[in-house]
């Protein structure tokens, strides 16, 4: 009998395929820049409403703020 693949399987598998044609010379500045882009979904996913976008993205309210000032996010509903 086979086991179910389980979705963190399911994930490690998928990552394991995927190919990465950039490479990344600036770790710190690749990390912002996924940072603004997951922020920008959340909002835009949640019509603009930070508390869901930050629940979404696994951080409080406060510190969503704090990084769309960092980053200087525009966003309009």
């Amino acid at each position: 009998m086979q086991e179910e693949e389980t979705e963190q399987d399911a994930l490690w598998r998928i990552s394991g395929e995927l190919q990465y044609n950039t490479s990344i010379d600036n770790l710190p500045e690749a990390i912002s820049t996924l940072e603004q882009s997951n922020i920008v979904i959340a909002l835009e996913k949640y019509k603009g409403n930070r508390t869901k976008a930050a629940d979404e993205l696994g951080i409080g309210r406060t510190n969503l703020i704090a990084k769309i000032r960092k980053y200087d996010i525009k966003f309009s509903v």
